[in-house]
């Protein structure tokens, strides 16, 4: 936590946090290549922040199979954005919105955290060859 009073005597007050849909344990599967247990990390940052008088925004950085082609931000590096293509993994990325809906509720309701999470990206640079597809997401979420 060094670092956040570092940048809270610099004047920040606000902080972004990237994070892949794999954190959130409801719909964690390890088929899926990544790590579990992430959710708790998030919280103990979330309790930092509030303990600093900061708040966050909470960037769902990566979706399932990808929301852009050759980025590594998607949590794989891919020729194609399957996130748009399969609409297995397309459901996967709005159960995971749902998810991040109900972590952020319950980071309301627990003292430590209430108040913390300001703001919220749904999906972090989608690729513009499938604009159709992401209004889609965004009418639907």
């Amino acid at each position: 936590p060094e670092h956040l009073d570092s940048l809270r005597r610099f004047g920040v007050t606000h902080v972004r946090i990237p994070f892949g849909y794999w954190l959130l344990d409801q719909v964690y599967n390890e088929s899926d290549g990544f790590v579990s247990g992430g959710e708790a990390y998030l919280a103990r940052a979330l309790a930092w922040l509030k303990v600093r008088g900061m708040r966050a925004v909470l960037d769902l950085h990566a979706s399932p199979g990808g929301q852009a082609r050759m980025q590594s931000f998607t949590g794989r590096i891919t020729r194609e954005e399957h996130f748009f293509l399969d609409d297995a993994k397309f459901a996967h990325g709005k159960r995971a919105v749902e998810a991040l809906v109900e972590l952020v509720q319950k980071y309301e309701m627990d003292s430590a955290t209430s108040g913390v999470v300001v703001g919220v990206e749904l999906l972090n640079e989608p690729s513009h060859r499938h604009i159709v597809r992401t209004k889609e997401f965004y009418s639907e979420m």
